[in-house]
């Protein structure tokens, strides 16, 4: 019952931000408020609590407790708070939320299954020395890379430094998903369960190295957040209703912050909290409109059939429907790789072929890997909110993670 009243009040705080800041503020970009019935709301609010039921059954993995909280919280709620001042009619709102709220209860639900029996070659782990020389190597790469443009900016400069940032070769792009997304956060992770201060510190450094190229604000949050959820399970606390309080203060705080600091409090409000319910919505629109992808978009599906039809990446294409401007709105799983490939129905598709993965992970894991990787897995969650679920398994490395724990055994 208390998590029922903790995800109220989370969604009742979110609501007030949608209307007094992100509308009042950011109208200009697509957030609406169309009003909404006594009945629309009180079914979204039922929608919102839902997936509740699913908690306990998540609770064997500390990975799936993460992704849970993360989805549920920044993902999962803002797309039905949304939806809700977005679409006109109760009947609207009601059949664009419903596909959201299956397919979340299909995810975890297939998560939350008995672990299925997996073979692994059990080879002697390499030492975390060689990790440590990888990042170090990663580091140096990078900056030779950016020496030119590298710069710790301000929030208000961001964007500018972010464009620098992306004018990198290949590789260069890959180093920087890969030391923010997998090698730090791996490196942190295993600084905290063997309290090894210096791998800790190289792993918090290396992540945070990333935002003098491309102002990623992530960079400086995921490893503070890491910690933080670490200290959080070593205590017994709730993963869950913790981050729900967490993040329902930040939300407060940000917009109770004076005008001077609008800057801050829209870099947390609008990018870090608004921004998936937004662009979910946008990518529903658009693709009601105009041609699905099929998972064309896929860099490897398209490489087979050739059939993707847009001349730019899916962010270019929707973003410059609706504002005028060459802006990226690249977007979350489930907008990319769910609405983008098969309308609605992919909201579904996309969450079981997402639960499977889960299911497989949570098989690969023995109860000496769970904290560890349960760390990890925070920057994972939030690199799916950004792109798709295939782009985050390779481009954000997590495809190496789930390698690793097939080659080797515990250690």
């Amino acid at each position: 019952m208390k998590n029922v009243v903790y995800i109220i009040i989370y969604a009742l705080i979110y609501q007030f931000i949608h209307i007094n800041f992100l509308y009042g503020n950011f109208s200009y970009i697509g957030y609406m408020n169309e009003g909404f019935s006594t009945f629309s709301f009180v079914v979204t609010m039922m929608l919102i609590c839902m997936p509740l039921v699913l908690k306990n059954k998540i609770s064997d993995a500390f990975f799936l407790e993460i992704l849970y909280a993360i989805f549920y919280i920044l993902l999962y709620v803002p797309i039905l708070i949304t939806f809700l001042n977005h679409y006109k009619t109760e009947w609207n709102i009601f059949i664009n939320q419903l596909p959201f709220t299956i397919g979340f209860l299909l995810m975890f639900g297939i998560a939350g299954m008995r672990k299925i029996e997996l073979g692994r070659l059990n080879l002697k782990p390499p030492k975390k020395e060689i990790l440590v020389v990888i990042a170090v190597l990663m580091v140096i790469v990078l900056f030779l890379e950016f020496r030119s443009t590298y710069s710790f900016v301000s929030f208000e400069d961001v964007y500018s430094q972010r464009e620098k940032g992306s004018n990198s070769s290949l590789i260069g792009g890959y180093f920087t998903l890969w030391l923010t997304y997998f090698i730090g956060p791996v490196l942190v992770s295993i600084g905290l369960v063997k309290k090894n201060k210096i791998i800790l510190i190289l792993g918090t450094l290396s992540i945070i190295f990333i935002y003098g190229i491309n102002a990623s604000k992530i960079a400086l949050f995921i490893p503070f957040l890491i910690i933080f959820l670490y200290y959080i399970k070593k205590t017994g606390k709730d993963t869950f209703r913790a981050l729900v309080i967490v993040f329902s203060s930040v939300c407060i705080i940000a917009y109770s912050l004076p005008e001077e600091y609008f800057m801050i409090s829209a870099v947390i409000l609008m990018r870090t909290f608004g921004i998936s319910g937004l662009l979910t919505y946008q990518y529903n629109v658009f693709f009601e409109e105009n041609p699905l992808t099929y998972y064309s978009h896929i860099n490897i599906v398209n490489f087979v059939t050739n059939a993707y039809p847009y001349q730019q990446d899916l962010g270019f294409v929707v973003s410059s429907y609706f504002i005028d401007g060459d802006n990226n709105a690249n977007a979350n799983f489930l907008a990319t790789d769910g609405i983008a490939s098969l309308g609605l129905i992919g909201v579904i598709v996309i969450s079981v072929i997402t639960g499977l993965y889960m299911l497989y992970t949570k098989s690969q894991i023995s109860n000496n890997d769970s904290l560890a990787i349960g760390l990890i897995f925070i920057s994972f969650a939030f690199i799916i909110l950004n792109v798709g679920l295939f782009t985050s398994l390779l481009s954000g490395g997590f495809l190496f993670l789930n390698v690793y724990l097939y080659l080797y055994k515990s250690s």
